[in-house]
């Protein structure tokens, strides 16, 4: 429980940061010199930026904590490597889509939403190789070194 506990707090400022990082890069194309934490869409549901900020925040905590806790999959040393990503992708889907949705990252219309869907996916697919391709080579190098 401790160790949750832990890797929450850690997730949750992970995610605030790396919220904030992107934030800024995207305001800075498309907020004419100015700050805003999400897009118009999202703004426009608040008073105050104030209140826009605290619940971007949240959402970005949020989104932290739900990687950071969904890495603990793959410290399932009984499972298969196949049933750790399925786990994995299906898990971080289901809780990372609702916090997408709810930052205002892509218009509420069926179409953005399965276009969010292609993109995830494809995200998830490219850095699960590059991820494989690099553990792949880390295991010959010391094959070589074992011969």
């Amino acid at each position: 429980m401790k160790t949750i506990i832990k890797k929450s707090v850690g997730g949750f400022c992970i995610g605030v940061t790396l919220g904030v990082i992107i934030s800024l890069v995207f305001a800075k194309l498309w907020a004419n010199g100015g700050y805003v934490p999400s897009t118009p869409a999202f703004m426009a549901q608040y008073a105050t930026e104030w209140s826009a900020m605290l619940v971007s925040v949240i959402l970005w905590g949020g989104m932290g904590i739900v990687f950071t806790l969904t890495s603990m999959v793959f410290e399932r040393e009984t499972w298969s490597l196949l049933k750790m990503t399925a786990t994995h992708y299906l898990v971080t889907l289901v809780l990372f889509f609702p916090l997408a949705y709810l930052a205002g990252w892509f218009p509420h219309t069926s179409a953005a939403s399965f276009g969010f869907f292609l993109i995830y996916t494809l995200t998830y697919v490219v850095i699960y190789l590059l991820n494989y391709l690099v553990i792949w080579l880390d295991v010959r190098k010391i094959n070589q070194k074992i011969k």
